[in-house]
């Protein structure tokens, strides 16, 4: 009776000891990773990709912009290409020239190392890796980087199919670049929250793109206490008390589309979608436009 139970003991170990086939992709159209960045004026931001590309070697490579609250135009992130095989993702400053920089390695194990990036001086530690669930129930591996080689205690997470803890751009957005200070705060894609980082807006703004984080973002319902938004004949207008100051209606990606005071209707900026309203008091209000 040994034998059944031998080769079921090495099944078993066949099964705990497979490498992973492939990993939870992290960049995909329709995505957008919101968070907030810089130390002394921390600003609402937004990642997401514009376009992709295709070499010659037959890479693909996914262009993959920032969003500042307030700005009109969006910036420059960087080019990613990522390896489902081995978890790899690398990027580029430019498409043709730089021959690229690994950026994420989510198939690490702990003892595992890697040159940090943007900081080739320096090198990053997975310390541990373990099971992580995202808010709306997806399963990844959750990874525990040593930054520094000689202090322990500073460490990130890496969670595969989402990035970093603290944005897509990990721990090149702080290790060499001064005043970043980034922090993630959600991951939406295509209008719904799949993770909610719950951001610690006790002293960090919150991010009007984080929709579905009622607690974090501070989020009213559509019909706020004290007044109502209406959407009509292609007109917003808000019937509550006038309001001392202006109005500022932002798309998802954080993007101003425009500001108007309280008392005055104003042409519906979006066919269809839904739209975060500042108030003057720093509330924000979700209105969903039907197309």
């Amino acid at each position: 009776m040994r034998s059944p139970v031998i080769l079921m003991a090495m099944v078993a170990l066949g099964l705990t000891t497979k490498a992973q086939e492939t990993f939870a992709p992290m960049l995909q159209q329709g995505r957008t990773w919101c968070g907030v960045e810089g130390g002394w004026l921390p600003t609402p931001v937004s990642y997401s990709i514009e376009s992709d590309t295709v070499l010659g070697d037959g890479s693909l490579w996914h262009l993959l912009n920032i969003q500042h609250e307030g700005s009109p135009t969006p910036g420059f992130a960087g080019w990613f290409h990522e390896n489902p095989e081995t978890g790899e993702v690398w990027m580029r400053w430019d498409l043709e020239l730089d021959p690229g920089t690994l950026w994420f390695d989510f198939g690490m194990e702990p003892g595992d190392s890697m040159a940090a990036p943007n900081c080739v001086w320096n090198t990053i530690t997975c310390l541990d890796v373990q099971p992580f669930t995202w808010t709306d129930g997806t399963v990844s591996r959750r990874l525990t980087i040593q930054l520094l080689p000689d202090n322990e205690n500073f460490v990130e997470h890496w969670i595969e199919g989402l990035g970093s803890e603290n944005g897509p751009m990990g721990p090149a957005a702080y290790l060499c670049i001064a005043d970043w200070d980034p922090h993630a705060a959600c991951l939406v894609e295509d209008g719904q929250l799949r993770h909610d980082f719950e951001l610690d807006t006790t002293w960090l703004p919150a991010h009007p793109g984080c929709l579905d984080s009622m607690k974090v973002t501070g989020l009213t319902d559509l019909t706020p206490s004290g007044g109502q938004w209406h959407v009509r004949s292609g007109q917003l207008t808000w019937s509550g008390p006038a309001l001392l100051g202006s109005i500022h209606l932002y798309d998802l990606t954080g993007r101003l589309l425009t500001a108007f005071e309280s008392h005055r209707p104003i042409a519906v900026p979006l066919t269809g979608g839904i739209l975060i309203a500042v108030m003057p008091d720093g509330s924000r209000h979700k209105i969903r436009i039907d197309p």
